[in-house]
C-alpha cells in the first residue's frame, strides 16, 4: 500500500524532520559540488507519493487508504508504548531510549522518543508524531471529500468520507488517552477533554456518512468509538446509548502482515520476535475469580534471546505473529462501557454475560458503587489486555502506581516516576508558534 508523503503537513511536529532532511541534502550538495551529481538526489521513493497527488479527486481512494495505513502503523506503536507505561509490558533491552516508558518518567523528558520517532521502530518507539500524522491525513481526507462531488470522485465518495472520519476519530481518541495535551494544525494546545470532544465530532460524522453509504461496520465501529470518548467525557447516558447499538460479536480491527516491516504488529515483533520487551511479570497470570483469564493469556518464548540477556520473554497470546490484528472497536468494549455507565446490578449482568462467552465464573460480590468500580477496573484490564487502554484507566481511576514513584528502577538505574500521560513534546513546542 502506498503511503502519502506529507510534504504539505500543517502538523508542526513534521517541520523539524523536514528541516533535518533539507540540512542533510544541503551538506551533501556542498561535498559533491565538484562532481556531476545533479541527478543523485532526484529519486522517487517507491513507497511514497507527493502530497499534491491528493489534490486530484481521482486519487481519493489512495488518499484514504494512506490515512488508514498511517493509523494502523501508529496504533501498533501506541499500544506498545501505553502498555509499557501501564506495566502490561516491561523493557528487556540495554538501549536506554525506551527506559523512560517502563520507568514511568517519560513525563519529565519532553524531548524523548515519543515526540519525534516514527511508528516503524522496535527499540525506539514513537507515539505523538505517528498519531499526529494519521490524524492529519484523515482530517485532510475528510475536508477534501466533503468539498468534492460524487461526479468527481465516483460512487464510493461517501464511503471514503465515512472511513476517513472514523480513522480521524480513532486518532484523536488515542491521542487523548496518551497525551496530557496535544496541538493540531498550528493551533494552541488543548487538553484531553478537548481532544475527546474532537474525536466525538469525527465519530458522529462517521456514523452519519457511514449510514448514508450503507456501511454497517463503519457505523458500528464509530458507535463504539463515540461511546468510548463519551464515557471519558462523563457523558454516561449518551455513552450507554451508543454502546447499546453495537451488535453482539462485532469486532473492527487494525490489520497487519509480515511482508513489510511497516506493516508488522509492533507488539509481537518487539516481544516474541526480537526480545526487546516482555509482558510484565505482574501481568503474566491475570485471573478472574481465581481462574486464569484466557482474554489476558500470554505465551512464553524460551527460544527468543532477550536483548538484555536476562529477561524471560513473554508476549500476549492474542498477538502470535507479525500479521496478528489489534482490535480497535468491539462488542466487548461496548458492553464494558455500558456496564460502567449503568452501574449496579446491570453492570454485574453485563460482566457475567461477557464471562459466559469465555467460560469464566460469575461475579457474586457486592454491588455498592465502590465494588462495581473495582469490578469494571479488573474486567477492563483483562478483557482489553494489551490493546492500549490500561494506561488511561490508571489515570482516570487514579489507580496506585506499582512500584510506587521513587522506587529504584532495577538494574538499569534511576527511579520509577509518575507518568500517566505524556506532555506536549518539545518538537511541537519549538515549531508551533501558537503553543503557549
Amino acid at each position: 500500500m502506498k503511503r502519502m508523503q506529507n510534504t504539505g503537513w500543517a502538523t508542526s511536529s513534521a517541520l523539524l524532520a523536514r528541516g533535518r532532511w533539507v540540512l542533510a541534502a544541503a551538506a551533501a550538495g556542498l561535498l559533491l559540488a565538484a562532481c556531476n551529481t545533479d541527478r543523485l538526489l532526484n529519486v522517487n521513493a517507491v513507497d511514497r507519493v507527493d502530497a499534491t497527488l491528493f489534490d486530484n479527486p481521482a486519487q481519493a481512494t489512495l488518499m484514504v487508504n494512506s490515512a488508514v495505513a498511517d493509523f494502523e502503523c501508529a496504533y501498533a506503536s501506541y499500544a506498545l508504548v501505553e502498555g509499557l507505561i501501564a506495566d502490561e509490558f516491561a523493557d528487556a533491552q540495554l538501549g536506554a531510549a525506551s527506559w523512560p516508558y517502563d520507568r514511568r518518567d517519560a513525563n519529565t523528558q519532553p524531548g524523548g522518543d515519543y515526540g519525534f520517532e516514527p511508528c516503524t521502530g522496535s527499540q525506539r518507539l514513537g507515539l505523538y508524531l505517528p498519531l499526529s500524522t494519521s490524524r492529519f491525513d484523515a482530517d485532510q481526507a475528510v475536508t477534501k471529500l466533503t468539498a468534492w462531488t460524487d461526479a468527481q470522485v465516483g460512487p464510493n465518495r461517501v464511503k471514503l468520507l465515512a472511513t476517513a472520519a472514523l480513522y480521524a476519530g480513532f486518532s484523536y481518541a488515542a491521542l487523548g488517552m496518551s497525551m496530557c495535551e496535544a496541538a493540531f494544525d498550528l493551533q494552541p494546545q488543548v487538553n484531553q477533554q478537548a481532544i475527546f470532544a474532537l474525536a466525538e465530532n469525527r465519530f458522529t460524522a462517521a456514523i452519519t456518512e457511514g449510514g448514508n453509504a450503507g456501511q454497517t461496520a463503519i457505523v458500528n465501529a464509530a458507535y463504539v468509538g463515540r461511546a468510548r470518548v463519551r464515557l471519558f467525557m462523563n457523558k454516561l447516558p449518551e455513552a450507554a446509548a451508543d454502546a447499546a447499538l453495537v451488535p453482539a460479536g462485532f469486532e473492527f480491527d487494525a490489520t497487519y502482515d509480515g511482508n513489510n516491516s511497516r506493516r508488522y504488529n509492533r507488539v509481537y515483533s518487539a516481544t516474541g520476535q526480537f526480545g526487546l520487551y516482555t509482558v510484565e511479570a505482574s501481568s503474566r497470570d491475570l485471573r478472574t475469580e481465581g481462574v486464569a483469564d484466557p482474554r489476558a493469556a500470554v505465551m512464553a518464548y524460551p527460544n527468543v534471546r532477550p536483548a538484555d540477556a536476562v529477561s524471560a520473554i513473554y508476549a500476549p497470546a492474542k498477538y502470535s505473529a507479525y500479521g496478528s490484528s489489534i482490535r480497535l472497536a468491539s462488542y466487548d468494549e461496548a458492553q464494558l462501557i455500558a456496564a460502567e455507565a449503568l452501574g449496579g446490578s446491570q453492570a454485574v449482568n453485563i460482566v457475567n454475560a461477557l464471562r459466559d462467552a469465555v467460560s469464566l465464573p460469575h461475579y457474586t460480590g457486592a454491588t455498592d458503587a465502590a465494588s462495581i468500580k473495582q469490578l469494571i477496573i479488573d474486567e477492563r484490564q483483562r478483557a482489553l489486555f494489551a490493546e492500549g487502554y490500561r494506561n488511561y484507566d490508571i489515570q482516570r481511576f487514579n489507580l496506585p502506581l506499582v512500584p510506587a514513584p521513587g522506587t529504584a528502577y532495577p538494574i538499569k538505574g534511576g527511579t520509577y516516576g509518575n507518568t500517566t500521560c505524556l506532555p506536549l513534546p518539545d518538537l511541537e513546542r519549538f515549531n508551533n508558534p501558537n503553543v503557549t
